[in-house]
C-alpha cells in the first residue's frame, strides 16, 4: 500500500514516514501541499495522510481536490489545530498533534482495512 504524507514540518514527515515504513507501507512524504497535489493527481496513492494548516492549501482542500480525481481515496487528517478542521469530507478521521508515533499507524491500517485482501 502506497501513503502520501504531506505535512510542512520537515521533523513531523520525517518521524511519521519512518514508522509508516517500519509498517509495511510504501510511503511518499512531501512538505509542500502543492506537490502533494501533482503527486496524488497522477494516481497510483492507497492513502494521504495530511496535515490541516499548510501554506498555500489546506489539508481539507487537498483531500478534496484529489478527491475530485479519485472520489473513493481514504484520507485521514493530523492536526494541532483539530477544532479549526470541522467537517473535511467523508470518512475522514482528524487525529489531534502531538499524538504516538504508532497512533498514525494504527490509524492508517484502519482506514486501509477495507482496501486489502482478506
Amino acid at each position: 500500500m502506497h501513503i502520501l504524507l504531506v505535512d510542512d514540518e520537515e521533523a513531523i514527515v520525517y518521524v511519521f514516514q519512518r514508522y509508516l515504513e517500519r509498517a509495511g507501507y510504501r510511503v511518499t512524504a512531501v512538505v509542500d501541499p502543492n506537490e502533494a497535489l501533482a503527486i496524488g493527481s497522477a494516481g497510483g496513492i492507497d492513502m494521504l495522510v495530511t496535515d490541516f494548516r499548510m501554506p498555500g492549501m489546506t489539508g481539507a482542500d487537498l483531500i478534496a481536490r484529489l478527491r475530485e480525481l479519485h472520489p473513493d481515496l481514504p484520507a485521514l487528517v493530523v492536526t494541532a489545530f483539530g477544532a479549526e478542521v470541522g467537517v473535511t469530507a467523508p470518512d475522514v478521521q482528524v487525529l489531534n498533534k502531538p499524538l504516538p508515533p504508532q497512533d498514525l499507524v494504527d490509524a492508517v491500517a484502519r482506514a486501509l482495512a477495507p482496501a486489502q485482501p482478506s
